[in-house]
C-alpha cells in the first residue's frame, strides 16, 4: 500500500477529531503530504502550515490536474503558511484558529532544527506548539510530517520523542539505502 494511501485512509478513518496524525520519513515525505492536501483540497477545504519551505505549488497544480478539470477551484480551497524559524511556527500555530477545515503542518522540525537556537529553548517551543497542535486538531484532523535528525545532531531526537508522545497515530517510512559506485572512467 503506498502510503499515500495509507494518509489518506489514516485522515478519512483513523485520524478523527482530537486527534493528531504523524509522518515520519528521511525527506518529511514532502511529495506525500504535498498529494495528501491535493487529496483533501478536491473534497473540501484544507490548511497547509509549512516549516521546511518545500510546499511546491506547480508539483501540487500538476498533481491536480491529472483529477480534475477545475484547476483553480482546487486550488483556491488550500491555504498556505509558511514559517522560517521556531518562534515564526509557535506565533503562526497560535493565531491559526480552531475550525474544522483538516490542517497539515509540513515539516514541522525543520524550523527547530537551527543550531544557534538553545535545546531547552527548542524544547520549550516545541511543547507550545505541541499545545496548539493539540487546540487545531480538537475540531478537525491534523497531520504533521517530520524527518529524523542528522547524526551530528542527535541531542534533538528529543524533539522527535516529543511529537511522537503526542501523536494519536504515526506513519514511519524507513530512508531506502542506495548503493553508492563509483563509475568507471573508461569501459574496455
Amino acid at each position: 500500500m503506498s502510503l499515500l494511501l495509507e494518509l489518506c485512509t489514516a485522515v478519512a478513518t483513523e485520524v478523527a477529531t482530537g486527534e493528531l496524525g504523524l509522518v515520519i520519513g528521511p525527506r518529511a515525505e514532502r511529495l506525500q503530504m504535498l498529494e495528501l492536501s491535493a487529496v483533501l483540497a478536491l473534497r473540501g477545504t484544507v490548511r497547509v502550515l509549512d516549516g521546511g519551505n518545500s510546499y511546491n505549488a506547480l508539483y501540487l497544480a500538476r498533481y491536480i490536474r491529472r483529477h480534475t478539470v477545475h484547476l483553480t477551484e482546487t486550488l483556491n480551497r488550500i491555504s498556505v503558511a509558511r514559517a522560517f524559524t521556531c518562534y515564526q511556527m509557535v506565533t503562526l500555530l497560535q493565531e491559526t484558529p480552531i475550525s474544522p477545515t483538516p490542517t497539515l503542518v509540513l515539516d514541522l522540525l525543520a524550523t527547530f532544527s537551527d543550531e544557534s537556537i538553545d535545546l531547552r529553548e527548542s524544547v520549550r517551543l516545541l511543547r507550545l506548539a505541541i499545545a496548539h497542535l493539540q487546540r487545531l486538531c480538537r475540531l478537525a484532523p491534523v497531520v504533521v510530517s517530520i524527518r529524523p535528525f542528522p547524526s551530528h545532531q542527535s541531542d534533538r531526537t528529543i524533539l522527535t520523542e516529543l511529537v511522537m508522545n503526542a501523536a494519536s497515530h504515526y506513519f514511519f517510512r524507513e530512508a531506502q539505502e542506495t548503493a553508492v559506485s563509483q563509475p568507471t572512467l573508461f569501459s574496455f
